[in-house]
């Protein structure tokens, strides 16, 4: 039933052109195209090999909505990533043949009067829920409503990715200056096993000077056995961040963030004490995330193994009066793991610079400056990471 579904908002989006010829519907459509120079390290474990790589990764994309009726809306989002350098790109064909069609969903609006749907492919996660499932990929039938204060939504989702069945039961509310949410997410990746992770998030301003925003994310996951093995896992991850002081020279902000989840105990035969959410989405300094990634540069998803982390980032940040539109950043970020990995838990030290000036509402440039030191954790031959990164990002 889901393919067909999907077959006829493809041929809908398909069909979009000669619609637009005859003037109905009327077509919205906006995008941007992101350009960046990467020259970063292989970050392996071996020293005596230099594994320098330069390339240039172009990330392009269109969003597409038209108004059907008057409460039915067809949204489809195009992308397009690929890596001169770095894979087979070496003729435009093979760049543009990396075009997919990203989301396409129908987007449904006061049915009974009360509930909004969207119904296809889509994201059914949050972004403020970095400990849990962050999916751009997923069929999806997304119902949500307001009783009082508090908003509610389902979502009965598959992820196509993995083969995977997945569900989600998310609550939300605001309550004056605070948000709280609770959501409930399961994988079933085998008819053995099933992962489950219950996310509790907390975030909102706390009026004391200059005015910080706080936010703690609480997740806790259990699964059925595999064999003997079962799943006890837990993260928590807390933000704290001043929004902005004056201080003559400019507009300054800080933040700090605080991670911890949990590894594997020795002697735990039986459970599986290392958290790794269902995808967990999180990017805190560069160069660790690359490796926990596996790869070097991805901004439309970001999935990463967290597992056995404790990392303290801070960032500050300097708008200078004398430039309109600059913004300068610093990031330095501790890593240790919880449970030893060789008899050690220091793992790394990260240094981020970076400067983002936006020339106009449809041009930014990025510059990046990264170094990661490695600590005891990863193997002694490794040298010092490095990653530069120039960008170029324009909106239409």
């Amino acid at each position: 039933m889901r393919k067909i579904f999907l077959s006829c908002l493809m041929v809908g989006i398909m069909a979009m052109p000669a619609l637009a010829g005859l003037n109905y519907p009327d077509i919205d459509v906006k995008g941007d195209l992101s350009l960046k120079s990467i020259t970063a390290d292989d970050y392996d474990n071996n020293s005596k090999i230099s594994d320098k790589e330069d390339y240039v990764q172009m990330t392009a994309k269109l969003l597409l909505s038209a108004d059907l009726t008057e409460n039915v809306g067809l949204k489809a989002t195009l992308r397009n990533v690929s890596k001169q350098g770095a894979g087979n790109n070496g003729n435009l064909d093979a760049v543009l043949s990396q075009t997919e069609v990203y989301q396409v969903n129908l987007d449904v609006k006061d049915i009974a009067g009360k509930v909004d749907a969207v119904i296809g492919r889509q994201n059914i996660g949050e972004k403020k829920n970095a400990l849990v499932y962050q999916s751009s990929t997923a069929d999806a039938i997304k119902l949500s409503t307001k009783c009082g204060p508090v908003d509610v939504t389902y979502v009965s989702a598959n992820g196509p990715a993995k083969c995977d069945t997945l569900n989600a039961i998310m609550l939300g509310g605001k309550i004056g200056p605070v948000n709280a949410g609770l959501a409930r997410y399961t994988a079933q990746s085998s008819s053995a096993s099933a992962d489950e992770v219950l996310d509790l998030i907390v975030s909102g301003k706390i009026p004391v000077g200059c005015g910080i925003d706080a936010s703690l994310e609480y997740a806790k996951q259990s699964g059925g056995k595999v064999g003997t093995v079962e799943k006890d896992a837990t993260a928590m991850l807390i933000k704290l961040g001043c929004g902005g002081c004056d201080l003559g020279v400019g507009k300054v902000t800080c933040g700090l963030t605080y991670l911890n989840t949990s590894g594997d105990e020795s002697g735990s035969a039986n459970r599986d004490e290392a958290y790794s959410g269902i995808n967990p989405s999180l990017k805190l300094t560069e160069i660790v995330s690359d490796k926990a990634a596996g790869q070097k540069n991805d901004d439309l998803g970001y999935n990463t193994s967290i597992a056995n982390r404790n990392a303290i980032v801070l960032n500050i940040g300097l708008a200078p009066a004398a430039v309109d539109g600059l913004n300068l950043g610093l990031a330095y970020g501790k890593y240790e793991t919880n449970e030893k990995v060789n008899n050690e838990t220091e793992y790394a030290t990260e240094i981020n610079l970076t400067a983002n000036y936006k020339a106009s509402d449809a041009v930014s440039l990025s510059l990046l400056l990264a170094q990661m030191d490695p600590g005891k954790v990863i193997i002694s031959g490794t040298d010092k990471a490095i990653k530069i990164q120039a960008g170029m990002k324009i909106g239409f």
